[in-house]
């Protein structure tokens, strides 16, 4: 028998038991595993099960699918390993299996003997899955600061990580890994410091159920709406003070633009990180801001034009652009 453990720290702790053939693994509701994750592509990966071994496919999915800390495309898994689909851990749980060797030449056979004296792989218990997801994670795992659980950027996602500089729980997406000698090192992308595991103690929201899970091409089309909305919005509310001010500020205004866009993105693609989701941001921005600048010009016929106005409504479009990005994707 082989099983799929979710990391018991997550809000939606259990576990899979995985059947012979194709096993697919999901946000959506068609598959046959489905994970509650904004992390979790729709239709994420596929685990065959053939007896002799079990291999893990990607399926083109948004976050990626990561075994032994690795991002791979397709791979060969063994009990005990780590794995990681998005945002959320997992871990293998089956009897040894026989690896599986890829050659394009001829290989020698090992003698019966040799093979005979291998010893078998251990198998970690469930409640040591901390321990198995990184070697760093072998450290007693910390409190939490007080009335913190969630992640930062991900309020469905136990916070698995403390900065210790900013003193925020993130979540296994929001923390940089790095390899080194002794086994893997996770930092904080907000500010580089080192962050340490916690103990996760996230409780559900009770409307946690009942929230809509949508598929990534629909992910997109309501990325698109609400960008496209807020620029609209936005051009309106630059034109308007525009008008009543009597002057137009692009350095105050396009920023203003650019952060009403990467929000609208961010609520419709319901907190997903990703390039996608920051391009798309930055595009209703840039297509609010030249609609704000001509309803600008319409309604009080500015027309000066100085090396000042040229530098400043720059250095505004810039800044927008980059608040887009960043809220946006949280890129």
């Amino acid at each position: 028998m082989a099983k799929l453990i979710i990391y018991s720290g997550t809000s939606q702790a259990r576990e899979f038991e995985l059947k012979p053939g194709t096993n697919a693994l999901g946000r959506g509701a068609d598959n046959d595993f489905q994970i509650h994750d904004a992390s979790v592509s729709t239709h994420h990966a596929h685990i065959l099960l053939d007896g002799a071994s079990i291999t893990i496919k990607d399926l083109n999915s948004t976050n990626g699918t990561f075994s032994n800390h690795a991002q791979v495309e397709e791979a060969v898994l063994q009990p005990g390993q780590p794995l990681r689909l998005g945002g959320v851990d997992l871990i293998l749980e089956a009897e040894a299996l026989t690896p599986v060797r890829i050659s394009t030449g001829p290989r020698l056979a090992r003698p019966p003997a040799a093979a005979a004296s291998l010893p078998p792989m251990p198998m970690p218990e469930p409640a040591a899955f901390a321990a198995a997801v990184s070697p760093d994670r072998t450290a007693e795992l910390a409190e939490p600061p007080p009335g913190k659980s969630a992640c930062k950027y991900h309020s469905t996602i136990a916070g698995e990580w403390l900065c210790r500089s900013c003193k925020e729980l993130y979540c296994s997406v929001c923390v940089s890994a790095k390899s080194t000698g002794g086994g893997m090192t996770y930092s904080c992308r907000k500010c580089g410091s080192a962050c340490v595991p916690v103990k996760p103690k996230l409780i559900p929201s009770k409307k946690e159920e009942s929230v809509v899970v949508y598929s990534d091409k629909m992910l997109l089309i309501r990325s698109a709406g609400f960008g496209c909305g807020a620029a609209l919005l936005g051009a309106l509310i630059w034109t308007g003070l525009s008008l009543l001010m009597g002057v137009d500020v692009p350095f105050l205004f396009a920023p203003m633009v650019g952060a009403m866009c990467g929000y609208a993105v961010k609520v419709g693609c319901q907190d997903t990180p990703g390039p996608v989701f920051s391009a798309i941001a930055v595009v209703c921005c840039i297509i609010g801001s030249v609609a704000g600048k001509l309803g600008m010009i319409a309604v009080t016929h500015l027309t000066v034009n100085t090396n000042t106005t040229y530098f400043t409504g720059g250095l505004g479009i810039c800044l927008a652009i980059y608040a887009a990005w960043k809220i946006g994707g949280d890129s």
